[in-house]
């Protein structure tokens, strides 16, 4: 077993892009190996990176494929033999080349010549000096760049290339490099050339060099040492789960400095102070015990230390410059009110054929106040905050600070003494932004919520501007996501209102020539539903989420996870067998029968009555139970009905010749299985019917 080891060295690369890289270097690697007969895990592929270095371990490697024998089809029997059954030029071609011969031939029932080849394993140095310039140069980057005279094309210039199989230097070239076996230290503490012998090797020397390999311990040491800083001054480091994901990828080294700005600055929205820092200068503010911001804030620093305070000096002074330029954006804008900004708007454009954001914010009040209209909520405040979610948009504040909209109109809206339903709707109108996102803290807000996503998703749609594979330059995908997430929401900012509703109230404020999106966003908000409930907050199975959405999804979204609950709940338990044997049996007999109106005068044979009486007393039942949605309860009465429909099937024909017997008898079943329908469609569950033997 060999292990090889390579590393890229580039110009910095962003931090925000790491992640991505990682995960997808991860699943080309591991492709490979796999392809070698190794199990694909992090004993067998091992990915470091740094703002400079792509570096990776791939462990157990055999030194030589293994040979396989593989089928191979040839021309037709007809074409491959003369007359006389001797071998024809196409047969003789096809054998020579294979490197076969006519003994080869396989005995075969099918209408075409087959051989089986033995393949002889490749060596993997081959094979890897083949393959890894792929897996690297396939890497897509959001962003790219070309460097030198304009021909190689990269996310970053390249410097150098190791790559080494068991300890030796194995040759290979990208981007015109050719590959060694150095790579210096950090750039400025010990940019010495180190030589690498392998993996091992590699982590322990730069180590040394003041390069710290592994991001995860990058970040444990700069926590760590952020904790003691802040300690320091009677502080603790914010929690901020997106700074530290991008500080473990902006040095090689995990050093962090304390720095301080002016104290008048803390007057201050503190929305606008963390903006500043985390968003602009990626620094991490400090607050104190009693959860409030002091002026300390912390920074990287790619250094062992800052014996001068040269490091802090210069954060200070960037930092107390950005917020002297906030404070100036700040106390211009309160020179207007909100109100006052809103017939500004039109100089705003949204999208050339929907209008300018004046336009937009019209649309959105309507559609705002329509579903307010919708589920009895008082439409003031709520419209009040509609009218004005965009006016920050025209803000100084906005415009040198875009991370702010919405937040600082909030802002804006509560120093002018709005009600606290008004600003918050305001401040919180563009949440949730994905998954993990929180919702907006009041009613108010999530519909202003709603109806902005409503009103983009509606014009775009509308317009033919749709997602297409992974190009989504509106970001239609997240905001439909948004509306799922706000829906499926069940506390006191619950909007009771379904997709249909809030898509025909859209349509209606964009007017009649929407109407032909209808089809394609109610697809589009499908395959959203989909992907939410599959998610691992949800954890429904891709059939649960299928056979309740077959029955309706989109008049009630809560009402839709209540019927997959109880389909969960219930597909465990030893009669559920029973629910989808009877469904199946009704869904295959009665295909293209819709009917449920039974003639009792046609009914002839004991069982078929009997049914009948059952059906209506269980119909009627599963109708008060799904009323109260109490679903699974009226799955497991539809369960009960699984003897008599089995005494059904045993003793009464359906297809028989009497055409008006033949209709009745489908209608009967129709009857029988509707109610079920009505929660879910059984007939999509998938099963392992060896889980429910005894």
């Amino acid at each position: 077993m060999a292990e090889y080891f390579f590393e890229l060295l580039v110009e910095e690369i962003p931090a925000w892009m790491h992640d991505a890289a990682k995960s997808a270097l991860q699943e080309k690697l591991g492709k490979l190996v796999e392809s070698l007969s190794v199990p694909a895990d992090s004993s067998s592929v091992c990915i470091n990176t740094t703002p400079r270095r792509i570096a990776f371990m791939l462990a157990k490697l055999p030194l030589r494929e293994e040979d396989r024998e593989q089928e191979v089809k040839g021309p037709p029997k007809k074409s491959a033999y003369a007359a006389d059954g001797a071998p024809a030029p196409a047969l003789i071609g096809f054998l020579k080349k294979n490197g076969a011969a006519v003994e080869d031939i396989l005995d075969s029932t099918d209408e075409y010549v087959r051989i089986r080849r033995k393949i002889a394993g490749r060596e993997t140095a081959d094979m890897l000096q083949e393959r890894i310039p792929e897996v690297i140069q396939s890497l897509r980057w959001p962003k790219m760049m070309r460097w030198g005279a304009g021909e190689h094309l990269y996310i970053r210039p390249i410097h150098s290339i190791i790559s080494l199989l068991d300890g030796a230097h194995l040759p290979i070239e990208m981007f015109g490099i050719k590959s060694g076996t150095t790579t210096p230290g950090h750039r400025t503490l010990a940019p010495a050339p180190l030589e690498i012998s392998s993996y091992n090797d590699y982590v322990t020397r730069l180590e040394l060099a003041r390069v710290v390999v592994d991001a995860t311990r990058r970040r444990h040491v700069m926590a760590e040492r952020a904790r003691v800083l802040a300690a320091e001054v009677r502080g603790t480091p914010s929690i901020d789960a997106a700074i530290w994901s991008q500080w473990q990828y902006l040095s090689e080294y995990p050093g962090v400095v304390r720095a301080e700005f002016r104290p008048e600055y803390l007057a201050l929205p503190e929305e606008v102070l963390v903006t500043v820092m985390r968003v602009h200068q990626k620094q991490l503010p400090i607050r104190g015990a009693d959860g409030k911001l002091t002026n300390y804030f912390l920074a990287v620093l790619d250094n062992d230390g800052d014996p001068e305070g040269n490091a802090a000096y210069g954060n200070s002074f960037v930092t107390n410059a950005r917020f002297a330029d906030a404070r100036f954006f700040y106390e211009t804008d309160r020179r207007k009110t909100l109100a006052e900004r809103v017939e500004s708007l039109s100089h705003l454009q949204f999208q050339e054929k929907l209008g300018n954001y004046l336009d937009k914010t019209r649309r959105i009040e309507r559609i705002a106040t329509a579903i307010c209209a919708a589920i009895k909520l008082d439409p003031a405040e709520t419209g009040e905050a509609a009218r004005l979610s965009k006016a920050d948009l025209g803000t100084e504040m906005v415009k040198e600070f875009t991370d702010l909209q919405g937040r600082i109109g909030g802002i804006y809206a509560r120093e002018e003494g709005k009600p606290d339903a008004v600003w918050q709707a305001i401040y919180d109108h563009y949440q949730p932004m994905n998954l993990d996102d929180a919702l907006p803290r009041g009613l108010a807000g999530a519909v202003v919520s709603l109806a902005d996503r409503m009103d983009t998703l509606t014009g775009f749609f509308a317009i033919g501007f749709k997602p297409t594979g992974s190009k989504d330059p509106f970001a239609l995908r997240r905001a439909a996501q948004g509306v799922v997430q706000l829906l499926l929401n069940r506390d006191k900012r619950e909007v009771k209102i379904g997709i249909d509703t809030l898509l025909a109230l859209a349509i209606a404020a964009h007017g009649a020539s929407a109407s032909a999106a209808k089809d394609d966003l109610l697809a589009f908000f499908a395959e959203r539903v989909r992907t939410i409930l599959e998610a691992s907050a949800w954890g429904f199975a891709y059939d649960e989420i299928a056979a309740a959405m077959e029955s309706g999804w989109a008049s009630s979204l809560t009402d839709l996870v209540d019927r997959i609950d109880a389909l969960k709940g219930v597909r465990g338990d030893a009669n559920f067998l029973s629910i989808l044997d009877s469904a199946k049996r009704i869904a295959n007999i009665t295909a293209g029968h819709d009917s449920t109106q039974v003639e009792p005068a046609l009914l002839t044979e004991p069982a078929e009555k009997r049914l009948n009486e059952l059906a209506a007393t269980v119909s009627d039942q599963i109708d008060d139970m799904i009323a109260e949605r109490h679903y699974r309860m009226a799955l497991e009465s539809f369960a009960a009905m699984a003897p008599e429909l089995e005494t059904f099937f045993k003793d009464v024909m359906v297809n028989v010749g009497d055409e008006a017997v033949k209709t009745n008898r489908m209608s009967l079943l129709r009857k029988a299985g509707g109610a079920v329908m009505k929660i879910a469609d059984v007939t999509k569950i998938v099963v392992d019917r060896r889980d429910y033997r005894s």
